[in-house]
């Protein structure tokens, strides 16, 4: 019976461990955002969750704003895993456009521990202005990257995080005034630990534990 009992603490513990760093089947792959906008829709890249993804656009001044269709979600892998939206945001003088894409993102093993915001093909012309904001409430987190008669800066990095699960909001919001202002790409990763989680860690201890006892005292008893 004590045999039995600690082969189950065992199996427990590494059956804990596998599932903490196991993925799910559904991968996220490249498509238009109305996918993603399905309800209940959730797909992974490596260790990440992605889900609850939402949609919004405005224009104003005769521009035309860019519907969730006309935006193609590409998955990026590799050390640093995430998405690139591209998209033919565009407008003239006198215009302006406002997107905003919402996700909420988790670490299925390990943490979140960097975040990486960039835009490609972009410009302006005669004061129009580019500018990519990204904010999650909790934790309080900011980025930009913009392109205006101020300068520009193509890529913002927060690093040093440690966390399990965030909620971003991506707004995307050009403005024309005497010119023109364009944005073909945004690109949002992450950076992840691989840590097993702690509560896995201790059931496959309990496990290990358990089966060095019972072997122990059957070489005592054998003697």
């Amino acid at each position: 019976m004590k045999r039995a009992l600690l082969v189950v603490a065992l199996v427990v513990g590494l059956s804990s461990l596998a599932e903490a760093g196991a993925v799910p089947a559904v991968a996220c792959s490249m498509g238009a955002l109305t996918t993603y906008l399905a309800s209940g829709f959730s797909c992974t890249i490596g260790s990440l969750t992605f889900g609850n993804f939402s949609y919004s656009s405005a224009a104003f001044g005769g521009a035309t704003a860019v519907p969730a269709g006309g935006i193609t979600v590409t998955p990026m892998t590799g050390s640093e895993a995430g998405f690139q939206f591209e998209a033919p945001w565009s407008v003239s003088a006198a215009q302006g456009e406002d997107s905003a894409i919402t996700y909420t993102v988790t670490a299925t093993s390990g943490a979140i521990t960097d975040l990486i915001l960039s835009m490609g093909g972009f410009g302006i012309t005669d004061g129009g202005n580019v500018a990519l904001g990204e904010t999650s409430v909790t934790p309080p987190l900011s980025l930009l990257v913009f392109d205006n008669l101020s300068g520009t800066q193509a890529t913002d990095t927060i690093t040093g995080l440690s966390l399990t699960s965030l909620t971003l909001v991506k707004d995307i919001a050009l403005v024309g005034n005497g010119g023109v202002a364009t944005l073909s790409v945004v690109y949002n990763e992450f950076s992840t630990s691989s840590t097993p989680e702690p509560a896995s860690i201790l059931l496959f201890g309990v496990g290990l534990v358990g089966l060095a006892g019972y072997l122990r005292r059957r070489r005592v008893s054998k003697s």
